[in-house]
Order: C-alpha cells, then sequence, then structure tokens
C-alpha cells in the first residue's frame, strides 16, 4: 500500500475511524518516511456540529505540524443538480475533493478508513440490490491509488486502540439516524447477524476475500 517516496492524501471527517486512521499512519511514517496531507470535507448537512468536526481536525493538524485542506458545499443542493441520492452525491463529492487536492499537492495515494464493518455493510447492500461476483467481493484494500490501511479491523479494535491511546474523536450524530440505507444495515441487520454469531462480521470478510480470488480468477 505504501512507499517512502508516496504523498498519502488522508480523509478525516473527525470520527472515530478516520482519526484512528490518521495516527496509525502517522506511526507509519516515522518507520516509512511518507508524506502525509489530512482533508477534510463539510456536507453542509450539521450546521454547527459539522464546523466542529472541521475546527477539530484542523487543531490535530497544526499539533502535529501537518498539511491540512478542507471544502464546503452543500451535499444536498448536489444531490438535486446531479440526480443522485444524498449518500452517494456526498461519496461523489468526496472523491472529487481528495482527487483535487491530490493533482494540487502532488499526491500518489488517497487513504480511507472502511474497515470489516463497513465491507459487511457493502455485501448486504450489494445483495439487497442485486450483484454479481465483483460486487460480493466488496470494498477492495487497494484500488488504484486508493487504500484502505483499516479494511482489516472491525470498528470495535477501532474503539480500543482510540480508548487505550487516549485519543479523542467526533461523534457524527446522523450515524444513528435510519434515514440512510447504510444505516440501517448498521444499526439493525448487522447487530441482529451477531445475535446469530458473534464474529459475523469477520466471516463475511473472509468470505469476500475468498470471493475476490474467485473474481480475479
Amino acid at each position: 500500500m505504501l512507499k517512502k517516496e508516496d504523498c498519502v492524501i488522508v480523509g478525516v471527517s473527525g470520527g472515530a475511524d478516520s482519526v484512528c486512521l490518521l495516527f496509525v499512519l502517522m506511526e507509519l511514517q516515522k518507520s516509512m518516511g511518507f508524506r502525509l496531507v489530512v482533508v477534510h470535507v463539510n456536507h453542509g448537512l450539521r450546521g454547527e456540529s459539522a464546523a466542529r468536526d472541521e475546527l477539530f481536525v484542523k487543531q490535530i493538524c497544526e499539533k502535529y505540524d501537518l498539511s491540512f485542506v478542507s471544502y464546503f458545499d452543500k451535499v444536498e443542493l448536489l444531490a438535486k443538480k446531479w440526480k443522485q441520492s444524498t449518500e452517494e452525491a456526498g461519496r461523489n463529492f468526496r472523491r472529487e475533493c481528495f482527487e483535487k487536492t491530490m493533482k494540487e499537492m502532488g499526491g500518489t495515494k488517497i487513504a480511507l478508513a472502511h474497515h470489516k464493518n463497513d465491507n459487511a455493510e457493502t455485501m448486504f447492500m450489494n445483495l439487497a440490490r442485486g450483484t454479481g461476483l465483483k460486487g460480493l467481493g466488496g470494498i477492495v484494500p487497494v484500488q488504484g491509488y486508493f487504500i484502505r490501511p483499516l479494511l482489516c479491523v472491525e470498528r470495535k479494535e477501532i474503539e480500543e486502540y482510540l480508548h487505550k491511546n487516549k485519543i479523542a474523536y467526533c461523534v457524527d450524530e446522523t450515524n444513528t439516524s435510519d434515514d440512510y440505507t447504510r444505516n440501517r444495515i448498521r444499526n439493525h441487520v448487522i447487530p441482529y447477524m451477531e445475535e446469530v454469531n458473534g464474529k459475523a462480521v469477520a466471516h463475511m470478510d473472509e468470505t469476500m476475500a475468498y470471493l475476490r480470488e474467485v473474481y480475479q480468477y
């Protein structure tokens, strides 16, 4: 995923996943020597709490002397303009921001904070909407210049890491809302599957890895 000569654009929202990713990359940077540029995207959906998150990320960057770039746009308006759901428009807007920064800052990689639970949610979403082998393989660890260093860990491991190292993070109140498809899967389907088997997320992750190999073959 990473080489000494890389300049890594890191998407940091301020939430647990992306803050964990940033601190893990800062640790790796000490031994590997690559450059880091932090990008924060404000979707214009949460008012003051979104401004708080942006300030929080900016202060981390100031403390550790990291390059910081922020973007703002109203994703709800972009969704109407692009004729997409708010979720999809938000994802595409973030991608635009990351790629723009990569071009301007001489970046070589874009690091995202997806983890095993995100992958399990993706598998369910793809199954529900209809998919083939590629979709059943879920999110891939390396996709061109996009890398996902946390894809090998579960959300609970991320929270344990932050707690153990006394690292603060922001809580996005919209994550508990059932307005978004992914949230409904996260809040209801995954917990139910974990009642069936406590290692459900890990097992789904293993299956997706097998299916990616079959698809590549």
